[in-house]
């Protein structure tokens, strides 16, 4: 299983992939040039109930990281895990 990342001008995503089939999904788009809204997560129902979602989420914080962008949780899961726990709070915007 792999995380990938397609990024293009104003948007993006991060995914996973299983043996080259799609399996996951989290999108974004920019809301600034330091912020982004992360706005969909999506897993598919086989392979649910095995953190795939805080394996997007990780990935995407290292690439926010890296970039010193903030993020607007406003999918419902990533804001659930945004608030569940303190290691995302210097992300949010």
């Amino acid at each position: 299983m792999e995380v990938k990342h397609n990024e293009l001008k104003d948007k993006g995503k991060f995914y996973l992939e299983d043996n080259g089939k799609e399996i996951g999904e989290m999108t974004y788009v920019f809301v600034d040039e330091n912020t982004i809204d992360i706005n969909h997560t999506l897993i598919d129902k086989s392979y649910r109930g095995r953190d795939l979602g805080l394996l997007l989420i990780d990935k995407s914080a290292e690439f926010m990281r890296a970039h010193q962008l903030k993020a607007i949780p406003s999918c419902p899961y990533v804001d659930k895990v945004f608030k569940e726990s303190t290691k995302y709070d210097d992300l949010i915007a």
